[in-house]
């Protein structure tokens, strides 16, 4: 019995050594071992397919600049906030945007593409222009040529995978409605970034009236129809004549362009040949000033460079979120490197806002020190000892030298040359009134201010004052008013006006009459004009004053006082009834002795 319970026992052994061997092999094939083994293997190499994709993605996005991983922006969106948004560059400032012309071709636009610049410029025209063989098909070409490897939608397909900005530069009025209708179309899924749209619309510098320009009515009306939600870029078609070099954006071309479009929605940027900005900044700057959507493309020729000392005068005298540098190398790298030096003077407009200039103390302009210059001595004292202001002039002619001005009472005689140099060498704020008390002086003076500015010396407020006479104080002895605006124009009209009334008119005080016809006199000027008033006579002038109150902000109001402390209290009450008007547009030349 014992033998056969222990083979049976024996037999059961074998049995389950039997099945445990069967259990070892999965699915009859593979041992359990070998399975775990496949199990690593499979995870390694799923591994290894997802970090091999995931690779291939990053480095194709890298390559491409793929708008999936672009911040989006609206089409009629900021151009510096999607380039911010973007990380291109660190700050809000035109200065840091960059720029590729003429992306046109094929072989352009992949070399803009693979490039470092930040916004694509190219031209579209259709295609065979002028010619039978015109169509309808937006193509990348600049006049002369008419045909192209490349069309509109060609173009945007390969410049939508990349992170860059859109500036396209139509070349005729055909062109533009099928590029809106494209533009329109390609929207619909997203073109997630600016897009600019340009056209020469009116005559500029050096050109005639005749010559052919993209037509202003119709190229704002098809944006506004097909597709409004751009930047309009409204130019002029420039001609840059070296033999002219001082030819620049005239009042009446920038009022020409403010008309065509002041009645559209967009953003605005006006595109402005750089070389001729400067002499242009009185006018540039205006049309600036008429809406906050307004900018401007500072953009360079083929003929000349701008100077690097132009194009700090314009960043020093406007915001840096509205000027756009579109310059080549190396005047972008020199004038990139000299912005940023914080210790450089500022390049002043001469005939900008002296709030602006001396900063005082809560924008007041009672807190701008005014000092008269009488003499060589008094003079450097000044320049040494105080910490700066306006400096009144007061201008003759010199005694046995008629043609020479010079400083009123000055013994010896100061030439006003000598002072000017004098002035402009200080390191120091100060602004330069000149008193001009003799007619024959005036164009001379305003010659010596004009070739300080062309030497790059003048970089500070200036004004220019005379006694005029006009309308209600037309008196015998005085020049005209329209003269004295006359020379201003011809000689230097980069200035502020400050003109004043007879003494002889204003003993009943500045009469609503004296008023209105001095407004009248200088209501087309397009300087700034302060009107000088006496402190003695305010006291009378109070209805006349009123309409002075409610100027333009063009206008300003000087106060000048020489009578020392005890006359100042006859007239306290007044001055203090002008305050109420406008702090940061009434200055006091106010002599406490």
């Amino acid at each position: 019995m014992a033998k056969k319970q222990d083979k049976r026992d024996g037999n059961q052994q074998g049995e389950e050594e039997g099945e445990k061997k069967r259990e070892k092999k999965i699915l009859g094939i593979f041992s359990r071992q070998q399975c775990a083994m496949l199990s690593v293997g499979i995870c390694l190499l799923l591994l290894l397919v997802v970090v091999t994709v995931t690779s291939v993605v990053l480095i194709l996005n890298k390559e491409s600049g793929s708008s999936e991983t672009m911040v989006p922006i609206p089409t009629d969106g900021d151009m510096l906030e999607f380039l911010f948004q973007n990380g291109e560059i660190e700050e809000k400032d035109g200065l840091y945007a960059t720029w590729y012309h003429a992306a046109n071709s094929k072989a352009e636009m992949n070399k803009a593409l693979e490039s470092e610049v930040m916004i694509l410029e190219a031209d579209v025209n259709v295609e065979g222009h002028n010619t039978v063989n015109e169509t309808n098909l937006p193509i990348m070409a600049h006049p002369p040529d008419i045909y192209s490897d490349n069309t509109l939608e060609e173009w945007l397909d390969a410049v939508l995978k990349s992170k860059k900005g859109i500036k396209l530069d139509f070349k005729s009025l055909q062109a533009v409605e099928p590029s809106l209708d494209l533009l329109r179309a390609k929207n619909q899924t997203g073109i997630n970034r600016p897009v600019w749209v340009n056209a020469d619309i009116l005559p500029g510098p050096n050109v005639p009236g005749f010559w052919p320009v993209v037509n202003a009515t119709g190229f704002l009306d098809l944006i506004q129809k097909k597709f409004p939600d751009v930047t309009i870029s409204p130019g002029w078609k420039v001609l840059y004549i070296s033999l002219f070099p001082n030819v620049t954006y005239t009042r009446a071309m920038v009022e020409e362009m403010y008309n065509a479009i002041k009645h559209v929605p967009q953003k605005i940027t006006f595109p402005v040949l750089a070389v001729m900005a400067k002499n242009g900044w009185p006018h540039l700057s205006w049309l600036l000033s008429q809406s906050s959507r307004f900018s401007l493309t500072l953009w360079q020729g083929k003929d000349v460079d701008p100077t690097v000392n132009d194009l700090l005068f314009i960043r020093d005298n406007s915001n840096p979120q509205r000027i756009y540098y579109d310059v080549y190398e190396p005047v972008l790298s020199q004038f990139k490197e000299a912005a940023k030096q914080k210790d450089r003077p500022r390049r002043f407009y001469p005939g900008g806002d002296i709030v602006d200039y001396f900063k005082p103390v809560n924008r007041d302009g009672l807190n701008i020190l005014w000092e008269t210059v009488r003499d060589r001595e008094s003079l450097v004292s000044l320049l040494k000892d105080s910490p700066g202001g306006m400096l009144v002039i007061p201008v003759i002619s010199g005694s046995g030298k008629p043609k020479i001005p010079v400083v009123e009472d000055s013994q010896p005689e100061l030439a006003l040359q000598d002072c000017l140099e004098l002035i402009l060498a200080s390191k120091k704020p100060w602004g330069i009134y000149l008193r001009v008390k003799s007619q024959s002086q005036l164009a001379v003076s305003l010659q010596l201010l004009r070739r300080a500015y062309d030497s790059d010396l003048l970089y500070h407020p200036t004004w220019v004052n005379m006694d005029v006479a006009h309308g209600a104080f037309s008196v015998q002895g005085y020049i005209t008013g329209q003269e004295f605006l006359r020379t201003i124009d011809q000689n230097f009209p980069y200035v502020t006006i400050a003109p004043s009334w007879p003494r002889e008119v204003i003993h009943q005080g500045y009469t609503p009459q004296l008023v209105k016809d001095m407004m009248e006199l200088f209501q087309g000027t397009w300087q700034d004009v302060s009107l000088q008033l006496q402190a003695d006579r305010i006291e009378k002038s109070k209805d006349g004053l009123g309409s002075l109150l409610q100027s333009q902000s063009r206008f300003s109001l000087t106060v000048e006082h020489k009578a020392g402390r005890e006359g100042l209290k006859d007239v306290t009450h007044f001055l203090t009834f002008i305050r109420k008007w406008n702090k940061q547009r009434t200055f006091y030349n106010i002599g406490l002795h």
